[in-house]
């Protein structure tokens, strides 16, 4: 007779993403149009280039995994039988698997809004690299993303309430208005909440920043530093950057249209007096 026992069926579930956005990040928040996959692509490929030129020292690879060890040590014990190797061999690509995400530079971690992309970075400083993406993009006017629109650095972030958004945004202001004066403005951004007042926010980091130092001041036409707001959920993410305006709001795609916009308009004004004649040269032909 055959075996008329029920075999077991075992299903693998699909493995998640198990980092979510929390106080106390830093890294850099991208905007897309739905093709969020392509945009964390783009952004890893942009950021690791970057960040090699920036920072070559800092590219310590995780160390690699040596079975040829762990083999000799265990074929030297008798006792050990093969059920063991295998544990050994688990726990030892566990513990590789650990520290190679502690060395990563950028980790993408979950938002809970659409479109919108935040990678963790271990970096002391996310604006130092963004700002050397921005400025290359603005020289050479090569377009090197195709899905990431915004990309702005992140320097804290914290619980979307108003106690912890000014204690939070009482350090960076300590570090970029109270020393030297400047103009400012701050850009307010909330998506999925509906707890957190704009103009209250907006209104206290005001007054916030004229109390550090009472040279600075509003200019929401051309500021020289501009304090970023920007609230998923119960999150808020803040930073200071400069020349906010000028490098249009940082969209990579806008930055890389400015001279093709200049080149079309110079070559139009030179087929138009090409194609004139002066009032001169009318008489002559008369």
């Amino acid at each position: 007779m055959g075996d008329t026992r029920k075999k077991k069926k075992f299903y693998f579930r699909k493995r998640r993403n198990k980092y979510f956005l929390e106080p106390g990040f830093r890294g850099f928040f991208c905007t897309c149009n739905f093709r969020e996959k392509d945009c964390v692509k783009e952004m890893y490929n942009l950021l690791n280039e970057y960040a090699g030129k920036l920072y070559p020292e800092d590219g310590e690879q995780p160390p690699v995994t040596s079975f040829n060890s762990d083999k000799s040590e265990s074929e030297s014990e008798d006792e050990t039988d093969i059920g063991d190797m295998l544990k050994r061999e688990l726990d030892t690509m566990k513990k590789e698997s650990q520290k190679s995400l502690k060395h990563k530079r950028f980790q993408v971690v979950e938002t809970g809004a659409s479109n919108c992309i935040f990678i963790k970075t271990n970096l002391p400083s996310p604006e130092e690299l963004t700002t050397a993406i921005i400025k290359d993009l603005s020289t050479t006017k090569v377009q090197k993303t195709r899905h990431v629109l915004r990309l702005l650095p992140i320097m804290a972030t914290c619980k979307a309430n108003l106690p912890d958004i000014m204690e939070c945004a009482g350090k960076l202001c300590d570090k970029y208005f109270l020393k030297e004066s400047s103009t400012f403005a701050v850009i307010f951004n909330k998506r999925f909440n509906s707890s957190v007042s704009r103009d209250l926010i907006i209104k206290e980091l005001a007054d916030l920043i004229v109390l550090k130092n009472s040279n600075n001041k509003a200019d929401l036409k051309n500021p020289g530093l501009c304090i970023i707001v920007e609230i998923i959920k119960g999150i808020c993410l803040l930073s200071v950057v400069d020349n906010y305006f000028s490098f249009k709001k940082y969209n990579l795609h806008e930055i890389c249209k400015e001279e093709m916009c200049n080149d079309s308009e110079e070559s139009q004004a030179k087929k138009f007096k090409a194609n004139s004649v002066s009032p001169e040269e009318e008489l002559k032909d008369q």
